[in-house]
């Protein structure tokens, strides 16, 4: 039994260096790829009014988003999505997810095609990102699109 937990550990430590590794690297980029987006002075930094700017782009990149999804999900017009109609969504983008995976379009994912799709230790804006919407999000009735 402690063999077993010695092997375990052995082989679990190389794979979470290796996650650690490519999660700094990402991210890493990400802020490079922000830092030339939004550093309009070209100082390399952020100050108070490009941060602002970065701040205001991605509210307005939210609002842009949740409009769409309640423009396309939110069945009976009442301004939020329901929980029937937030099931609906769930199941419409995990399938468009699988579609754009199942790279021969047989219907089942192969490894290589899983593998290639992959996003491990992805993050979008800080938050882990699933087929376009964020997990953790709010499953009560009546709540609206974050």
């Amino acid at each position: 039994m402690l063999t077993k937990l010695k092997l375990a550990l052995a082989l679990a430590v190389p794979l979470a260096a290796g996650a650690t590794t490519y999660a700094v690297a990402d991210n890493q980029d990400h802020k490079a790829q922000m830092l030339q987006k939004f550093d309009t002075n070209g100082d390399g930094v952020l100050d108070d009014a490009e941060r602002a700017q970065m701040k205001a782009t991605f509210q307005a990149k939210r609002a842009e988003h949740k409009a769409a999804m309640l423009a396309k999900y939110d069945t009976n017009k009442d301004g939020k999505l329901e929980k029937t109609e937030r099931i609906a969504m769930r199941d419409d983008l995990a399938t468009q997810r699988f579609q754009k995976l199942d790279k021969n379009g047989d219907g089942q994912l192969s490894l290589d095609e899983y593998k290639a799709g992959a996003r491990f230790g992805h993050h979008r804006h800080g938050r882990r990102f699933h087929g376009g919407m964020r997990s953790g999000g709010n499953t009560g009735g009546g709540s609206q699109v974050q």
